[in-house]
């Protein structure tokens, strides 16, 4: 079974245009690590495109952002996801990052978190309250915690305290990994381990921050994942703002990605909107380097979102940019490379429809591929919100 973690036979291959396929089988981790792509080495983000007057062509751009799907589904990831649900560190309707979506089944003018009136108000005097106390900052995890590791436990289904001793870091918390099934994220049976991840608290006062280190240990010590995520917020004359930021690496069978991802959101309680500020930054595992920008803002009640999305793609298709605005669910744009404006998107953002800009029908493979480019856009979004995801409760609450 190698290193796939995740019990699927899926492939990983390019879609549109047999020409360009992808490979059917990836390089494992163990390749790339011995590649010398991992924790401490710099990873080489030259990409070398076509000269400035290449023609554009949206299966070669497509393919290069190809991996992008995957980004999410990292090993490190997906079992952080399920730590924090299973130790009841965020619950539905009520954390900073929102459940899971997939790409193209939500809309993408519902990317802003929701809170519900009042509630960030709560966080903030909570906060507040112990910091007058002493408290030099609010600690993510029971002082019993710390230094232990954590085993899945099949009879009851969850995570429990690993007797003997523990090499967990002593502020931090270790969770064993284990293979898992592709439908539920939970661990597969019989049970198969093969790395761990610590959850290290390095607030401060001013944030809370925790740092992700994962490595596989079923063949030697290699690197999945290190990352920190930090979030801080301040109250207002009308609400609460907000800020999120993470950045690092993740890897495992699906590819490495590099992130920088910042989101301010600042929450006005007596417009009853929600202003939104995301700059996200994605190195895929082609080597394609791509930038969302997020602006605009959100009822929130949910009952209209007025965004504007613009999505640098810099890889060895050149460089294209999708320059969107999403009114409710209706977008129009366009998509431009080299800085010659391409194709004109409208309709939904479940139905878009494209247009050349000089005139002229698209093939069905062209169709695909342009549909994938816009997918980047939730691609990036996704990613975001499952990093952001142990921010939920955690976030400012013990």
């Amino acid at each position: 079974m190698g290193n796939e973690w995740l019990t699927s036979g899926a492939s990983r291959r390019g879609i549109f245009d047999e020409r360009k396929r992808w490979p059917a089988v990836r390089a494992s981790a163990a390749a790339l690590a011995a590649a010398g792509i991992f924790l401490g080495c710099a990873r080489d983000e030259t990409v070398t495109g076509p000269p400035p007057n290449a023609s554009f062509d949206p299966i070669d751009v497509a393919n290069s952002i190809f991996s992008l799907r995957y980004a999410p589904d990292n090993i490190a990831i997906v079992h952080v996801g399920t730590i924090t649900d299973e130790l009841g560190l965020t619950t539905p309707g009520f954390s900073a990052a929102p459940r899971r979506y997939e790409r193209g089944e939500v809309e993408r003018g519902k990317i802003a978190r929701s809170f519900a009136p009042g509630t960030l108000r709560d966080l903030v005097a909570r906060r507040t309250l112990r910091l007058s106390v002493g408290a030099s900052a609010v600690p993510l995890f029971p002082a019993n915690f710390l230094g232990e590791t954590f085993v899945w436990d099949d009879v009851i289904d969850g995570y429990v305290l690993a007797p003997g001793p523990s090499d967990a870091p002593p502020d931090g918390v270790r969770f064993v990994m284990y293979r898992l099934e592709t439908s539920s994220r939970l661990p597969s049976f019989p049970l198969t381990p093969f790395g761990f991840v610590d959850l290290i608290d390095e607030s401060d006062a001013v944030s809370t921050k925790l740092r992700v280190v994962a490595f596989d240990t079923a063949e030697g010590s290699l690197p999945l994942a290190d990352y920190i995520i930090d979030g801080a917020f301040a109250a207002v004359t009308t609400g609460v703002v907000v800020n999120f930021l993470s950045n690092g690496f993740v890897i495992d069978h699906n590819g490495r990605f590099d992130f920088e991802l910042d989101e301010t959101l600042d929450f006005d309680d007596i417009a009853g909107l929600t202003i939104a500020t995301l700059d996200h930054r994605v190195v895929s595992d082609e080597g394609t380097v791509t930038r969302l920008r997020v602006n605009g803002e959100v009822a929130n009640d949910g009952s209209f979102a007025d965004l504007d999305f613009l999505f640098d793609i810099d890889g060895s298709a050149g460089s294209s940019t999708v320059d969107l605005r999403v009114v409710d669910s209706f977008q129009d744009g366009v998509i431009s490379h080299f800085g010659r404006d391409e194709v004109i998107v409208g309709g939904t953002v479940a139905l878009p429809e494209y247009a050349w800009v000089g005139g002229g029908s698209f093939t069905p493979s062209e169709i695909a591929a342009l549909d994938e480019i816009l997918f980047g856009i939730d691609d990036v979004l996704i990613l975001a919100d499952e990093v952001f995801r142990p921010l939920g409760e955690l976030f400012g609450v013990r």
